[in-house]
């Protein structure tokens, strides 16, 4: 298997998953046993060039945000890319986030599964695992409990496809125990690697600065932790105020919503609102800082915005909840936890952490260490270990072996060979 496509919105776009999907593109550039990939991406509209990611890599951009059509216009372009297997980056709402869009969309990898193409998923969060009445479908019950049905059809449909690897242990769980899954897999995230060039200072020599970043309106807002860093400001002399750096976008189903918190906060220097962080500002981004905030309603999956702090050695303040909690107790990483929902228990843990820079150095070092346990070279050799038993028959006598929900552990990892 020399030429593979991935699936996947993918940069300058900002699509959700992009930068994983950059990553792992890159991780599959650098094996010498891989000659071609062909990127199946999302549209972008902007007047960014494409990424320079050398010969290997061809990038065809053929699909659109909320087309109920995406999956035919992918399904065409792997036709004529020729690759031997295809990829699939996903998340619930990698299509679309209307119903119709989505759901065709996710069903994509079983139909070029079943067209003759070895097709594996990475599915970055399960239906299952989110609380929706925190997400763009709070205001309509019905429409909760209509994506709570259609999620069962699209997931068992899903799993038709060669193989699905998903970041947590509990979306395994829910695969192994309410789908009977034999071709799952719990693959970890992954840690995005680090540039030669970056170098990670030490919390003490860093400014008062705090970040968070992600695709905001939904169940990530804004409006307690703004909160907490200007009650916290109120007792602090201009040398020692906080500086809240706000980086991402606009989750699409909520519009408008940074430029209406940018215009309310407009007087207050202390709130900055950086916009979308561009891949070679992440690292900038992150090391500028002595704390980076992950204040949900909800989870929806494992966060990268949260193994991208990991690795540029900022601890993290988050609530104690839904994956958050198993990235703590089964990922091994640590952060300055809070009561979810509650401003007070979150403006407590950023005084612990500007106020004991020991412990968050600890917890800094940690997370750095956890982050290159599985790199994504790691997650990639995983990856085309499974997508070739596809192609070979072989993984299927697994899939029908007793009992034979597999696990990470019992996949041969081989080191994958570098150019």
């Amino acid at each position: 298997m020399k030429t593979i496509a991935i699936v996947t919105a993918f940069p300058p776009s900002a699509g959700s998953l992009n930068e994983y999907g950059l990553h792992l593109v890159n991780a599959f550039a650098a094996r010498q046993d891989i000659e071609k990939i062909i990127v199946i991406a999302d549209y972008y509209h902007g007047d960014l060039p494409e990424l320079d990611l050398g010969s290997k890599v061809e990038v065809q951009r053929t699909w659109r945000f909320n087309d109920p059509l995406a999956g035919f216009h992918i399904l065409r372009a792997l036709k004529s890319s020729k690759a031997e297997g295809v990829i699939y980056n996903l998340q619930t709402a990698s299509f679309g986030d209307s119903e119709i869009p989505a759901a065709l969309g996710l069903l994509t990898p079983t139909v070029s599964q079943k067209s003759g193409l070895p097709s594996g998923v990475i599915m970055h969060n399960l239906v299952e695992a989110v609380d929706l009445s925190k997400t763009n479908l709070a205001q309509s019950l019905f429409r909760q409990r209509l994506v709570g049905a259609a999620s069962y059809f699209v997931t068992k449909t899903m799993l038709m496809s060669g193989f699905m690897t998903v970041t947590l242990d509990s979306f395994w769980d829910i695969l192994k125990n309410k789908y009977k899954a034999k071709n799952a897999f719990m693959v970890p995230h992954g840690s995005f690697p680090l540039a030669s060039d970056i170098e990670i200072s030490n919390l003490s020599e860093r400014p008062c600065t705090i970040v968070t970043m992600g695709k905001f309106g939904t169940y990530k807002r804004l409006e307690r932790t703004i909160g907490a860093i200007q009650n916290l400001n109120l007792s602090r002399t201009e040398v020692q105020k906080i500086r809240l750096v706000i980086g991402g976008s606009d989750h699409p189903a909520t519009p408008g919503y940074l430029k209406s918190l940018e215009t309310k906060y407009k007087a207050d220097a202390n709130i900055v609102f950086h916009g979308y962080v561009a891949e070679e500002d992440v690292a900038t981004f992150f090391t500028q800082a002595k704390l980076a905030i992950f204040d949900y309603d909800s989870t929806t999956g494992s966060s990268g915005v949260l193994h991208q702090a990991a690795i540029y050695g900022t601890p993290a303040a988050y609530p104690m909840m839904g994956d958050f909690v198993d990235v703590t107790e089964r990922e091994g990483l640590k952060g300055f936890n809070f009561t979810p929902l509650d401003q007070k228990a979150l403006e407590d843990s950023i005084l612990q952490c500007l106020n004991s820079s020991e412990l968050g150095q600890g917890y800094a070092d940690n997370n750095l260490h956890v982050s290159k346990g599985v790199t994504m070279e790691t997650v990639a050799s995983i990856q085309l270990q499974l997508l070739r038993k596809t192609k070979t028959g072989n993984f299927n006598v697994l899939r029908k072996a007793k009992n034979s929900a597999l696990r990470l552990e019992e996949i041969e990892i081989s080191r994958p060979v570098l150019s």
